[in-house]
């Protein structure tokens, strides 16, 4: 379990140095709300720089005021404006909770999330779902709740019960924390995001090389060609073996070790 905060301008000025110091392990961050850029939040920048610096896990929240579907994929836009260049190691949650949208029904609320969550998937993101435990049971459908991750707020309890499986879950609005003045959001995490998101290369990294690979060491007088044709069956795939070791000429000398493509 991990330690967390999430944070906006309403935090002011945060010294991340002492919140580092303070055992805080990740930081959900908020880009900004609504449906344009100049509504990214003041502080995001900041906040992000402040993170990166201190080894600080970060994610990135947007809050939401979206009636329709329509409005929920000009939000999903302006927030990808706004965390563009960013590397998230957490996931990118939409934030459903705006009086405004009470009134909506269960499906149109949905549809606003499913539109959200669709155009930043479709641009390389993990992205998550942010609200309250009864909000988030009342009006989504359990194959919603399971398809997505799950952030949820339950205060006021030692442990919440929320039926649902959930990565992160804020448990107080009033926590005190080094380097924060005001009060902020208090949250424990379940979930390794920083290594499912890095290894599925989303939220601005690039997935890692996983092609699978054996090791040959060279003998003496030992060609590219010889160890194709020996291990590839082909001696002129000796060009994969070149490219797999970023080799630049077809010089090789004994004892030197490379990496063999699988047939």
């Amino acid at each position: 379990m991990n330690k967390g905060i999430d944070v906006s301008s309403y935090q002011g000025v945060v010294d991340w140095k002492q919140v580092k110091s303070d055992a805080v392990e990740f930081a959900i961050l908020r880009a900004g709300y609504g449906r344009e850029i100049s509504q990214k939040d003041s502080s995001f920048e900041r906040n992000y720089s402040g993170c990166t610096e201190n080894n600080i896990n970060t994610g990135a929240y947007w809050y939401s005021y979206a009636l329709s579907a329509d409005e929920a994929k000009k939000e999903a836009d302006a927030c990808l404006k706004s965390i563009a260049g960013k590397k998230l190691n957490y996931p990118v949650y939409f934030d459903i909770e705006d009086k405004t949208q009470l009134g909506l029904s269960d499906k149109r609320l949905q549809d606003i999330a499913v539109a959200f969550c669709n155009e930043m998937e479709t641009a390389g993101y993990w992205v998550g779902i942010y609200s309250y435990k009864s909000f988030l049971e009342s009006v989504f459908t359990e194959d919603f709740l399971k398809r997505y991750s799950i952030w949820v707020a339950h205060t006021g309890v030692k442990a919440t019960d929320f039926k649902y499986d959930h990565g992160i879950w804020q448990y107080s609005h009033k926590g005190k924390i080094k380097g924060i003045l005001s009060d902020v959001d208090l949250n424990y995490g379940y979930i390794d995001y920083p290594s499912m998101i890095k290894n599925a290369g989303l939220n601005g990294y690039t997935k890692p090389d996983v092609t699978p690979y054996r090791e040959h060491t060279v003998s003496k007088n030992e060609s590219l060609w010889e160890i194709s044709e020996k291990y590839l069956g082909n001696g002129a795939r000796y060009t994969e073996i070149k490219k797999l070791n970023k080799l630049e000429s077809d010089t090789i000398f004994k004892g030197q070790v490379l990496k063999l493509p699988e047939k």
